[in-house]
Formats: C-alpha cells, sequence, structure tokens
C-alpha cells in the first residue's frame, strides 16, 4: 500500500507531531483547516461517535501548510 493511501487515527497524528492525543482532538473539531475524516468506523449506531480515519497524505499536507506555521 502506497504511503499516502495509509490511514491513519488521531493516536497516529499524535506521535508523528509528538504532542498528545487531546491536542489533535481539539483540532480536528475546532480548526477550520483540519481535513475531515475520510470515515468514522466502529461507531454502534447513526450519529453516535466512532473511530475517526483519515489519509496519512492529507494528514501530511495539513501538517505542512498548517501545522508548521504554527511552530515558526
Amino acid at each position: 500500500m502506497d504511503d499516502g493511501e495509509r490511514l491513519v487515527g488521531i493516536g497516529d497524528i499524535a506521535f508523528q507531531l509528538k504532542i498528545t492525543r487531546q491536542a489533535v482532538d481539539y483540532w480536528t473539531r475546532k480548526d477550520p483547516q483540519f481535513p475531515p475524516p475520510l470515515q468514522v468506523v466502529n461507531a454502534p449506531t447513526e450519529g453516535s461517535k466512532g473511530t475517526r480515519v483519515w489519509r496519512k497524505r492529507d494528514i501530511d499536507a495539513w501538517i505542512v501548510e498548517y501545522y508548521r506555521r504554527r511552530k515558526i
């Protein structure tokens, strides 16, 4: 599988950035530039929470475009 086609979750993103999962979760909900999840898996019923997953390439692009700018 192409690395860009890999799916990542909040824990993977947090590990990559060396920050907490809570910080990533906050960005996913509040940052309008954060990419929307590709899919929500393991949601027990319609409208309930599940595990959000993103394409790694979308997250990598967000990191380069938005996250790194904040760190400068």
